[in-house]
């Protein structure tokens, strides 16, 4: 077996998930064919083959938490092959993740909001054909759940109708999950865009994820890159750009004005955060877009 085969095992043995074993490879396949191609070692003058790696990814990665990413892998395998005395020594000196510039968030304004939200509504409403006016309706639905429940993509595509229990949804997302209640307004839409959906595709009744594709992927759930396009879509028609995390935020933003008073260990949870610290760097960083900042046309 070569050294990455036995890293993966041991990613396995320690639970790791299996997104993170697929980049905790990915990296270190990286790494291991840079030394071969580079005739260097890790066996022997370590300290030596990662300064010439660290060279290697400043060079390649201009992202700071593509770098940070990878040097945070490569630390994480040194320190699997120390344990298995396969070197001797760890240069944690050189293994320093680079500092990241901290951006403002942009956020939409209400009539943005209003503009994105109802950009799929509308022609819902315009369309006289049949498949077109369910693809409407279905981003209509992905959107103003988004925006009503402040969701990342890739919680949106796990959605199920086994996930619902009167007005509350569990959210989920790998091992967590969270339970959030939808507006009357919002499951009504969640119900007609159901009907909709059965009385085009009768298989559809069948399947329990929410959110279905159609053409060649007919009775299959959505991708998140499903969703990026249908921001796409939008964007090219308000005359501003819009993603499905800024409209996130612009949640967020709102539902911590409205609550100022409130504290932030009620609500960090609601939004999808592990830690407080997230949530209050978040926003710190919220800025309400201005005419300088998006220009309409």
């Amino acid at each position: 077996m070569s050294y990455l085969e036995f890293y993966k095992a041991y990613l396995v043995s320690l639970n790791k998930s299996p997104h993170t074993i697929k980049q905790y490879c990915i990296d270190i396949e990286q790494f291991i064919s840079y030394i071969d191609k580079c005739n260097l070692s890790f066996e022997n003058r370590i300290d030596s083959t990662v300064e010439h790696y660290i060279v290697f990814l400043s060079d390649t990665y201009r992202s700071v938490s593509s770098f940070n990413r990878k040097i945070a892998s490569l630390k994480h395998f040194l320190f699997f092959l120390k344990s298995r005395n396969v070197i001797q020594e760890i240069p944690i000196e050189l293994l320093i993740p680079k500092k990241l510039v901290e951006h403002n968030i942009e956020t939409l304004q209400e009539e943005q909001m209003k503009k994105v939200i109802n950009y799929w509504l509308n022609l819902y409403r315009r369309s006289d054909d049949e498949v077109y006016k369910w693809i409407a309706l279905r981003n209509f639905c992905i959107v103003r759940i988004i925006s009503e429940l402040s969701l990342k993509p890739s919680e949106v595509v796990e959605m199920k109708w086994s996930h619902i229990n009167d007005q509350v949804i569990r959210i989920t997302k790998q091992k967590r999950s969270r339970r959030v209640k939808l507006s009357i307004a919002m499951l009504q839409w969640l119900y007609i865009y159901k009907k909709a959906a059965e009385d085009l595709l009768p298989a559809n009744s069948e399947i329990d994820f929410i959110w279905l594709g159609i053409g060649n992927k007919q009775n299959e759930p959505i991708t998140v890159k499903t969703i990026e396009r249908l921001f796409q879509a939008i964007s090219r028609e308000v005359g501003f750009k819009v993603t499905a995390t800024m409209l996130r935020y612009s949640t967020i933003n709102n539902e911590i004005t409205k609550k100022s008073d409130a504290n932030l260990d009620e609500l960090y949870n609601e939004f999808g955060y592990s830690r407080k610290s997230v949530l209050v760097d978040r926003v710190k960083r919220f800025t309400k877009n201005e005419s300088n900042n998006i220009k309409e046309k």
